[in-house]
């Protein structure tokens, strides 16, 4: 996980709570606090996708890699070993 990745994690899970401080505990309108909550809500739907471009990167190199390790002629594969 890279370093912004967790900011905006920790920062959306900030968020939710100052929503859930905000609406339960000190009683405040919900059209008060409801930034929060979609302050909360858009960072983790950034960080999920992110998340996911992060992977779909990764397995793409993982692949490239596989396929550049093994020689494709006959002759390489002999003069490999």
């Amino acid at each position: 996980m890279k370093l912004i990745e967790s900011i905006i994690l920790f920062a959306s899970l900030a968020f939710l709570v100052m929503f859930v401080d905000q609406a339960l505990y000190k009683k405040v309108a919900l059209k008060d606090s409801y930034f929060f909550l979609m302050f909360s809500v858009a960072g983790f739907l950034y960080y999920t996708y992110q998340r996911g471009l992060r992977k779909i990167k990764e397995k793409q190199e993982a692949e490239s890699k596989k396929k550049d390790d093994k020689p494709k002629s006959i002759e390489k594969r002999l003069r490999k070993k």
